[in-house]
């Protein structure tokens, strides 16, 4: 039924009126959204990469921080100034200039607190590198990572310190939070044009090569733009409407994806046509044959690919949400351009789309065998298990590459080219501890902090002791070293003061001791680690490595349990809340695990019930399924052992093995649909070998051709800045080159002969 009135659509759609009515509808939906495609850059949420669910505690200590720590609401940037002869004289009368000028009304006016060595002289040995060659300051920025005001604060404090120590051999970065967010927005300034014009340019010259013709690019180039214009249009509805958040990779992953479906649609259509323009001079009624026998199995491979991206929906970081939003709406789009469009434009152009090679009818030379796909077709048949042991060899070798592989969460590893948030933080990690980019904020429930230093110095203390923990500080350690009085004698000493007192807000009544005295004092210096209403101290912990690194994220779960149990030891049991950025990153790491889990589960069950329905078998899908799963695997094992060993070294992105089991798998299936749903048509009426030599031998090149300009549009992915989508771009690409040429060339036909009439049980063709 389905498939009655999709071939009926898809013929309808490339008949003599048809087709006109279905261009003069695309034009207008196109030309209605293209105001409205225009907004979407303008529209991007930059922060989708780092969105967890409110119940992830290190959003639970986000939320408490914001509410009682108005400190945590302000966006850090840590300025680096490095001369490696070490900071001189001249260096410094620079560093007092530049602290100066951080306060006055030239500089920006979002910067509402600044950090130095000049305003906290006891804070030297933390703003000074112990080998006296790099200092830092701290600007507190009153704006947030996607405030559109950040990149001109940051650019203005790069470009004071650039002309302040301009010809000196002192050096200036801006890094932390601040840094690393402009760089991030940065480096996709010009994605989006670059993307479209190489995807475009690629495309051209493959077609042009593949076809020899200078008109059939145009359809699907003219197609996709179209089908672009709407999606991007929709988005920004969307968007602008509140019903779910667009990031530019997601988007420029749909871009890839919509010029590499569009493609392969167009590809699968006109080889078809092609094949019955040789048997038929009506040009008509060749293409209505033509939709007649792909219309069922485009839309099962564009209904895979939808079911596939729709499971990113499950997933509870934003950032794969999103992802499956997008691809959702440019997959459903494409695929209706698939059913209607393309076949309307083969249509309007009939013979002339193959110029300068215009087929003629030709029946005998259209049903004869020959090529090498055909070869290739009668050698997979006589040597089925030679051919599969080739296959499965060569994909479970690479597959070991995975072995000892380990993820990267690092922010700062997500930018290709060098920046200047980069180029700070390594100066940083060489001079000073690389933890003080980004310290972790643990914090500790009290009923007043300032009658509870016995219970926040042994949770500093414990916090101390964590492996990795280069420093801590807290009320009673303002400086991260150990306690200027004993705990005991300091809870003395200010026992009878009142809580303004001690946090400045009123004078010292008159008679205090000298002690007490230096017991206000060093309780002033702490008093930024105090909630505001005094409900909760806060921990500040510097790790002795990257805070972005792997162990450092492994170390949150030890620094979480280590201080709670030291608060329970001090009869507090509550539990304590760890935020910063490495805590967001350990939620990261294991939602990822959770979404990937059952993404993965998902997408197969999903593509095995479309498959399960087209062939008309429960046999089949389950070895389709484990070729593309064990393709997948042989990606990811060579992509990890690249990643890891060569170049930077710096393993595989987080989400990158999620992206490309999806895309692997559901684009996979594509070519698999195309493939089987021909080997069960000629299976009708011949032999399975037979079937199987005839499948291949027609459907090869094909496949072959839609699998080169796949692997092509997603390659273009690589030249972008961002580490994620050049990883991306490149094992999306790598795998759809082994799936078109290896698991699809020599381990699915080889399989279907060795099982025959049992690859479409519980049904079976006319003939086996």
């Amino acid at each position: 039924m389905v498939g009655n009135l999709l071939r009926a659509l898809a013929t309808a759609s490339a008949s003599r009126r048809g087709k006109y009515l279905v261009l003069g509808v695309w034009l207008v939906l196109a030309g209605g959204l293209s105001v409205q495609a225009a907004k979407l850059p303008t529209l991007y949420d930059q922060n989708l990469t780092s969105e967890l669910p409110a119940s992830a505690p290190s959003q639970q200590a986000l939320a408490f921080a914001q509410r009682d720590f108005p400190g945590s609401r302000l966006t850090p940037a840590i300025l680096v100034l490095y001369d490696p002869q070490g900071i001189n004289l001249a260096d410094r009368r620079s560093a007092t200039r530049i602290d100066t000028w951080l306060t006055s009304p030239q500089a920006p006016a979002h910067i509402e607190n600044v950090v130095s060595v000049y305003r906290q002289p006891q804070a030297g040995s933390q703003l000074i590198s112990p080998d006296g060659t790099a200092m830092v300051m701290v600007a507190l920025l009153g704006i947030g990572n996607n405030d559109v005001a950040l990149p001109h604060a940051v650019t203005s404090i790069r470009e004071y310190l650039q002309s302040v120590t301009k010809g000196s051999g002192l050096h200036a970065y801006v890094t932390g939070p601040a840094g690393i967010a402009v760089d991030a927005v940065a480096v996709f300034g010009s994605a989006d044009r670059n993307l479209l014009l190489g995807t475009v340019g690629l495309v051209l010259i493959l077609l042009v090569v593949i076809y020899r013709s200078p008109i059939l690019p145009l359809v699907p180039l003219f197609g996709v733009a179209l089908v672009l214009v709407v999606v991007q249009g929709l988005l920004a509805l969307a968007v602008q409407r509140g019903i779910f958040a667009v990031g530019q990779m997601p988007a420029s992953i749909a871009t890839v994806l919509l010029f590499g479906a569009g493609t392969d649609y167009t590809l699968f259509i006109a080889a078809r046509y092609r094949e019955e323009l040789r048997k038929t001079p009506d040009r008509d009624l060749a293409i209505g044959r033509a939709m007649a026998a792909v219309a069922e199995a485009i839309a099962s491979s564009g209904g895979t690919v939808l079911l596939s991206v729709l499971t990113l929906l499950l997933a509870s970081l934003g950032l794969y949400n999103s992802l499956g939003w997008v691809l959702a709406i440019a997959m459903v789009t494409m695929l209706c351009a698939g059913l209607t469009l393309i076949p309307a434009l083969l249509a309007l152009l009939g013979r002339a789309a193959f110029w300068p090679f215009i087929p003629r009818p030709e029946p005998s030379a259209a049903a004869s065998g020959f090529g090498s796909w055909w070869r290739i077709g009668y050698l997979v048949v006589r040597r089925p298990r030679l051919s599969m042991a080739f296959g499965l060899i060569l994909l479970g070798s690479l597959a070991l590459g995975s072995i000892g592989s380990e993820p990267s969460f690092s922010l700062l590893n997500a930018f290709r080219a060098p920046t200047d948030s980069r180029t700070g933080f390594d100066v940083l990690r060489a001079h000073m501890p690389p933890g003080q980019l980004d310290p972790t904020a643990v914090f500790v429930p009290v009923v007043d902090a300032y009658r509870s230093l016995a219970q926040i110095d042994a949770a500093t203390a414990a916090a101390s002791g964590v492996p990795g923990v280069a420093k801590v500080r807290s009320l009673t350690r303002p400086d991260g070293g150990s306690p200027k009085i004993p705990i005991a004698q300091w809870q003395t000493d200010i026992r009878k003061l009142s809580t303004p007192v001690l946090t400045g807000q009123a004078p010292p009544p008159p008679g205090l001791s000298a002690d007490q005295r230096l017991a206000i004092g060093l309780l002033r210096a702490g008093a930024q680690y105090v909630a505001t209403n005094g409900s909760a101290g806060e921990l500040s912990v510097v790790f002795a490595d990257d805070p972005y690194g792997l162990p450092a994220i492994h170390r949150i779960q030890v620094l979480r349990g280590t201080v709670h149990q030291a608060l329970a030891s001090a009869g507090i049991p509550d539990e304590v809340l760890v935020g910063g950025q490495t805590s967001t990153l350990a939620d990261l790491q294991a939602l990822s695990y959770r979404d990937t889990v059952l993404v993965v589960f998902a997408v197969l069950v999903m593509v095995g019930l479309v498959l399960s329905l087209l062939l008309r078998s429960l046999v089949a899908p389950l070895y389709l399924l484990g070729a593309l799963a064990l393709n997948f695997l042989a990606v990811a094992g060579l992509a990890s052992f690249v990643f890891g060993r060569f170049g930077s070294g710096e393993g595989l992105n987080y989400a990158i093995p999620l992206y490309t089991f999806v895309f692997l798998v559901s684009l996979g299936a594509d070519y698999t649909i195309f493939l089987m749903s021909r080997i069960r048509e000629e299976a009708e009426r011949a032999t399975l070998g037979e079937a199987v030599t005839k499948a291949v031998g027609r459907t090869g090149g094909v496949i072959s051709s839609a699998g080169l300009i796949l692997a092509g549009t997603f390659s273009v992915l690589a030249t972008l800045p961002l580490t994620v989508l050049f990883q991306l771009g490149l094992c999306v690409a790598v795998g759809v080159l082994m799936d078109t040429f290896v698991v699809r060339t020599l381990v699915v036909p080889s399989v279907v002969v060795m099982l025959g009439s049992r690859n479409w049980w519980p049904s079976r063709p006319n003939s086996s």
